[in-house]
């Protein structure tokens, strides 16, 4: 329960807010109608999206290789993944169905929410401290992360499919920002930089408004779950969220921060975000908030991305980490939960974001 001066600044916060969604509801329609064409997704592509967001075990294999083999490119792209050097075997991989068993689901899926955000989403001319390769390599570092997240051992209730595709849709508003105001754009990256504060908070004294307000608009004419709308629209201050989706807008804001520690890509911020000061971090009763658990997340997420260096930013202020940096842990995915996928080979997402972000 809330103080009264909680709540008096909540009440405070939701005002501001009413605001700045509907500034963002007017920024979006301007830029869907002058500047950006941002075309509607084809049936079979939302056939294919609604496929991939399910859990593994619900998903229906013959129907998805039949969608995803009347995509050529997409259908290219995953052959290319399956014979790649971390998942060729001695036989070359030609059909879907062989490329599903050798790289699994997961992969699939991951690559399938990954191709499509990159068609359908405009290029931007690169923004000093802010380039395309660096928007898509911080996207695909969020998305990973905010996968794990959605695993059952966290006990957080939401599908990992949903939580990739709001990390990789999560930074969308930014892309629109670059590319329909590149001059303020710019401004606000810079002085996110001068005065070490986040890029939202720039937003919201330039634009009156947020990056992913504004993104989530326009994800709501691609026909997207609410779910995922909201998972961004809220990420960057999830107390705000709809109560039945401030936990995939908190755990993207954790994921967010994740993604930060693994300096892939670049987010614009002008400082990182540790995981104790994270909305859903200081949720005492949550698995999440434990400082042991973060440390196992972050250690096995930043080796799923291929992070080699041991002097990396710490997890949450305290004594967890060691003098070189996050100390070695074991996997949180271990043999005392059976049936849970342990994580892929070390490298081998940071060579798949190359592959698919042309990197």
């Amino acid at each position: 329960m809330r103080s009264p001066l909680g709540r008096k600044l909540f009440m405070k916060l939701e005002n501001s807010l009413i605001g700045e969604k509907t500034i963002a509801f007017s920024i979006a329609q301007e830029i869907l109608t002058t500047s950006v064409n941002i075309p509607t997704i084809p049936a079979n592509t939302q056939k294919i999206m609604t496929i991939v967001r399910q859990p593994n075990d619900q998903i229906d294999i013959p129907l998805l290789v039949k969608l995803v083999e009347s995509d050529p490119g997409l259908f290219t792209r995953i052959l290319q993944l399956a014979n790649s050097p971390f998942y060729t075997g001695v036989e070359k991989i030609v059909s879907l169905r062989a490329a599903i068993t050798r790289i699994g689901l997961i992969e699939i899926a991951s690559s399938v929410c990954l191709y499509f955000c990159q068609k359908m989403l405009p290029r931007f001319p690169d923004i000093k401290g802010f380039s395309y390769d660096d928007f898509w390599s911080y996207s695909f570092a969020c998305a990973v992360a905010n996968r794990r997240l959605g695993h059952p051992n966290l006990e957080m209730g939401v599908l990992p499919g949903e939580l990739y595709m709001t990390g990789m849709l999560h930074g969308m508003g930014k892309l629109l920002l670059a590319i329909h105001f590149p001059n303020e754009f710019s401004h606000c990256l810079k002085k996110a930089q001068d005065f070490k504060c986040p890029l939202y908070q720039v937003e919201k004294d330039v634009f009156g408004t947020t990056d992913a307000l504004v993104a989530s608009n326009v994800l709501k004419t691609w026909h997207l779950p609410p779910s995922i709308c909201e998972g961004v629209a809220f990420h960057q201050m999830p107390q705000l969220a709809p109560p039945e989706h401030l936990i995939i807008a908190g755990l993207t804001q954790f994921a967010y921060s994740i993604a930060g520690m693994s300096k892939l890509g670049c987010n614009g911020d002008g400082i990182d975000q540790d995981l104790a000061s994270t909305y859903l971090g200081q949720l005492p009763n949550l698995k999440i908030s434990k400082p042991d658990v973060q440390e196992k997340l972050v250690r096995e997420i930043l080796d799923s991305l291929g992070e080699s260096n041991e002097s990396i930013t710490p997890v949450t202020k305290g004594d967890i980490t060691q003098e070189n940096g996050i100390k070695k842990s074991e996997n949180i995915y271990s043999e005392n939960n059976p049936g849970q996928t342990e994580p892929a080979k070390k490298g081998v997402f940071g060579w798949v974001k190359s592959l698919w972000t042309g990197n």
